[in-house]
């Protein structure tokens, strides 16, 4: 997982300054063990910063995402999801249909992308994948 520390150097590379306001919304995102929409991180830092508005949260999610720093995910409904990018560590999502509850996944599709790229002669660049179901409270029902 990505440092705050390492997140500024990145930005730093990018020309980006690290604000109060963006240092904030990382630290959400650092502290999240799921995708969060613009909205949630919003909601989480609204009562320690009043003066910032939703548009600032999704201007500065945009910039980040423009130099890699974060992903945009659409997972379920058209709110987009926001996650950091975590260059070591690639990882896919388990949806519960009833909650919304995102769990990551750690890749198992090494091996078959190898298979895929000896047997076509892709270069393969990316993958992504979603797995809909029900989590445990939601299957008790």
């Amino acid at each position: 997982m990505e440092s705050l520390d390492l997140l500024e150097e990145k930005l730093k590379d990018k020309g980006i300054r690290l604000t109060k306001q963006r240092k904030t919304i990382l630290e959400v995102l650092l502290a999240s063990n799921r995708p969060l929409s613009a909205q949630d991180i919003f909601t989480k830092i609204e009562a320690m910063n009043p003066k910032l508005r939703l548009s600032t949260v999704y201007r500065n999610l945009n910039s980040f995402q423009e130099v890699n720093i974060v992903r945009a995910l659409n997972l379920k409904g058209k709110e987009k999801k926001f996650e950091l990018i975590d260059e070591g560590h690639h990882h896919h999502h388990l949806l519960c249909i009833e909650c919304d509850n995102i769990m990551p996944l750690s890749c198992p599709l090494k091996e078959f992308e190898n298979k895929l790229k000896n047997e076509t002669g892709y270069t393969i660049l990316d993958h992504r994948m979603k797995i809909y179901g029900l989590c445990p409270k939601c299957k008790e029902k």
